[in-house]
């Protein structure tokens, strides 16, 4: 087992620069191209192309052809999907970190630490992780969820039969710093995964390098 594949990023920063343009002006109202063209100052190919992008991600939604009074094939109108509304957000983490501050203030460490690993195994099974086909098809399964979120895995088989998850960009890790009992969400989301039990070892040095050790049956 080794790492799994990484998903490459969209490096251009024009283009960025265009997709968000696009679904911040549908946010406000449904347009066609040509009219985004002109609203944003792009040419067509331009907004075509971000355009498909934006609807393979499920952002945007292609509604009904709507003739504009003038000879030709109806324009075809867009609108912003109805989710997408938080899609470049930045509130969650501060959020986040915010709300697990008061829970870890009002309710008592163990009762804390339950609701943590509750919500593992829900993310997992709602994740479609559950009762896996085997150890192996579960932990390939777990470790791509966990990349998707932001992580990049990788996995090793110790000489006491434990498999060891490593992780060297933590997706939580600016909340973990100031709560490092949020690892026992994640030990327990691979051991939802997996059907095993999992313990966490992560180090929380100046860098954060994620540990979960997999017991064997």
């Amino acid at each position: 087992m080794g790492l799994i594949a990484f998903r490459q990023a969209n490096t251009d920063p024009t283009a960025m620069t265009t997709k968000a343009n696009i679904l911040a002006a549908l946010r406000r109202e449904n347009l066609s191209v040509t009219q985004l063209c002109k609203q944003l100052g792009v040419t067509r190919n331009a907004i075509n192309l971000q355009l498909k992008q934006l609807q393979a991600d499920g952002l945007v939604l292609a509604l009904g052809a709507k003739r504009n009074g003038q000879l030709g094939k109806p324009a075809l109108i867009y609108q912003a999907a109805p989710h997408s509304e938080d899609v470049a957000s930045r509130a969650y983490q501060p959020f986040l970190a915010d709300l697990l501050n008061v829970m870890s203030d009002q309710v008592q460490p163990d009762v804390f630490t339950d609701l943590l690993e509750k919500t593992g195994r829900r993310m997992a099974h709602n994740a479609g992780l559950s009762q896996p086909a085997n150890f192996e098809a579960g932990l390939r399964a777990a470790m791509a969820a966990a990349d998707r979120l932001g992580a990049s895995t990788e996995a090793s088989l110790q000489e006491n039969g434990v498999t060891m998850v490593r992780n060297y960009s933590c997706p939580l890790g600016t909340v973990v710093r100031n709560q490092p009992c949020v690892c026992h969400a994640i030990a327990a989301f691979f051991s939802e995964a997996t059907g095993r039990a999992v313990t966490e070892q992560c180090l929380r040095d100046e860098r954060l390098t994620c540990q979960y050790l997999i017991e064997p049956v």
